[in-house]
């Protein structure tokens, strides 16, 4: 009678603790913290005045055990959880109904698992974890500029306009993606040397793939389609550009120059905005960045006048 009551207040004793366990707040693992922290004190004044990454809260999707999921907000002081929260799956962000704007990330284990980054080892994987956080806060430096507003709305209008539709022709058209990678080649190869035959090159390039796209589709969509890619390459090619230094810094590696070829979709402006920026940047005196946000700039208004 004695070992099965003890059996009991063991097993009570068991119940208590999980219970316990499962009403407290989940915090984030530290290994997450240490590199949130990591990346966010990183310096980029001299890469683009302004933006501070620490300056924007970090909001970590939680999977709770017997209750609903949540977050745990980190702001680089506190931790504070926050019930009821959607899903996430990868890095990005958002803005509070007051304004503020904020990264939302999974913790770096669940990170590693992510099918992209699948094939990294473990201190690949956090490097890059860290470089994609940088990238996003990004995202809410352009949020604070009133660009990502602008890009958001913009994109809302294009989904009822015929630029998806052309984008998906051209997305299957060899010829496209050939003279779109020999663009691509063009730049990387202006981007690690800076002289006249490269930068004649890249604009024989450019012109070549423009007199396709006129030659072959109505002029209307093709302006649409080049507003479209150019408003891309500016909140994706330039938080590529910063995602990338942070992520030389941290490996301390030198800055890649490579293209995967031609990718559908809107990837491939990923990288094309990153090579025009750091083209762009090494322009002796020219301030572009204060106001590239807050105008209708595009790379090539700036790019085309480099000679």
């Amino acid at each position: 009678m004695k070992k099965y009551s003890y059996i009991l207040w063991l097993l009570i004793g068991i119940g208590l603790i999980a219970l316990l366990f499962v009403s407290q707040p989940r915090l984030i693992d530290s290994h997450t913290i240490d590199l949130i922290n990591k990346s966010r004190r990183l310096d980029f004044e001299k890469h683009w005045p302004g933006f501070k990454p620490d300056i924007y809260p970090v909001e970590v999707y939680k999977r709770n055990f017997l209750k609903k999921d949540s977050a745990v907000r980190y702001d680089g002081k506190e931790l504070y959880e926050i019930n009821n929260k959607t899903p996430i799956y990868a890095l990005s962000m958002d803005v509070d109904p007051d304004g503020q704007a904020k990264l939302l990330a999974v913790n770096a284990r669940d990170f590693r698992s992510l099918s992209d980054v699948g094939n990294y080892d473990g201190s690949s994987a956090d490097l890059y974890y860290q470089a994609v956080i940088i990238h996003e806060a990004f995202h809410c430096f352009q949020s604070d500029q009133g660009f990502y507003e602008l890009f958001e709305k913009q994109m809302s209008v294009y989904e009822n306009s015929t630029v998806i539709t052309t984008s998906r022709k051209l997305d299957n058209d060899p010829e496209y993606q050939k003279l779109w990678v020999n663009e691509m080649n063009s730049l990387i190869d202006y981007a690690k040397e800076e002289n006249e035959q490269n930068y004649r090159a890249y604009v024989e390039c450019y012109r070549q793939r423009l007199d396709y796209l006129y030659e072959n589709f109505d002029t209307e969509d093709i302006d649409e389609y080049l507003t479209y890619s150019a408003l891309y390459e500016k909140a994706e090619g330039t938080a590529k550009y910063i995602e990338n230094i942070a992520l030389s810094e941290l490996s301390g590696k030198e800055l890649k120059f490579s293209t995967t070829g031609y990718s559908e979709g809107t990837s491939k402006f990923y990288e094309s905005g990153f090579f025009k920026a750091y083209i762009i940047n090494r322009i002796e005196g020219l301030d572009w960045k204060t106001d590239f946000f807050k105008t209708n700039k595009t790379f090539e208004d700036y790019l085309l006048k480099a000679k």
